[in-house]
């Protein structure tokens, strides 16, 4: 199942959640809501059992490869790899969105510390991740919003597999938390089109590691043909509850101090629940 005890991989997400709200209280910047809705998400893939890596090589070849299209979720990327190994998890809090450092607002390829691309304009990584899993042989996933797919670039990959051919190594896992930046949003008929074009479409709840776990797997199984994850999440997780799944919070962390208690006070509910 995991390369960790579940236990352990609750307290895994307990502290990437601790440690997020820590890194943009302090920064005054990021998106803290998007990123804790994808907690579970990323270490339920990163610590499945199958997943390859090398931390001390992040360019290995036989690795699997997870590349980011939400690009404003890269600050769980980068705990997230320190807590793989990449790097100390105080470079981090040392260098987050400061000049020439590796911790920008959104990706900067580099694979030394398990970064697959570089992002920004929202669909770019969708199409960044398609092309690498027609060229290599291991697993390649990508994590989208669903804000991403209300551009016309984002909904074109769907008809991808049809045209360019169907990569089975590929997996779109789409972060459905029905709020973009400045309106909720429907992923609409994502589930229908994707079908029509012969992807293998599943939708789970996206805080529950074991949903996530055997959707990840059946995805890998897949022989013939690219799987869709649809993972129904909330906005702002496991933060302060008054701003779960609302408007008002994207790229807004707390600001004062009463703010950021108000974050962890959350966290520590969730907690003892």
């Amino acid at each position: 199942m995991f390369k960790v005890k579940l236990e352990e991989l609750e307290e895994k997400a307990y502290h990437i959640r601790k440690n997020l709200i820590e890194l943009m209280y302090r920064a005054k910047s990021g998106h803290l809501d998007t990123s804790l809705s994808l907690v579970e998400v990323w270490l339920a893939l990163v610590y499945s059992d199958f997943f390859q890596f090398d931390p001390a090589d992040g360019s290995w070849r036989e690795r699997d490869r997870i590349f980011l299209s939400e690009g404003h979720a890269c600050p769980l990327q980068y705990l997230v790899n320190a807590d793989l190994g990449y790097y100390p998890v105080e470079e981090v809090f040392a260098g987050f969105r400061r000049p020439d450092t590796p911790f920008q607002g959104h990706t900067k390829r580099s694979l030394k510390h398990g970064l697959e691309n570089s992002n920004g304009s929202l669909g770019i990584g969708l199409w960044q991740a398609y092309g690498q899993a027609l060229g290599v042989k291991r697993q390649v996933f990508c994590i989208a919003g669903d804000g991403e797919f209300q551009e016309p670039v984002s909904m074109g990959l769907l008809s991808v597999p049809h045209f360019l051919g169907a990569a089975s190594n590929f997996t779109l896992i789409l972060n459905n938390n029905s709020l973009a930046q400045d309106a909720a949003v429907e992923i609409g008929p994502i589930a229908d089109v994707a079908r029509l074009y012969n992807w293998h479409v599943m939708q789970v709840d996206g805080h529950d590691f074991a949903a996530l776990d055997n959707a990840y797997r059946t995805a890998v199984d897949e022989g013939d043909r690219p799987s869709v994850i649809i993972c129904d999440t909330i906005k702002g997780k496991g933060g302060d509850p008054a701003n779960e799944g609302r408007l008002g919070f994207h790229g807004r962390p707390p600001q004062t101090g009463e703010e950021y208690q108000a974050y962890i006070d959350g966290l520590e509910a969730t907690r003892r629940n």
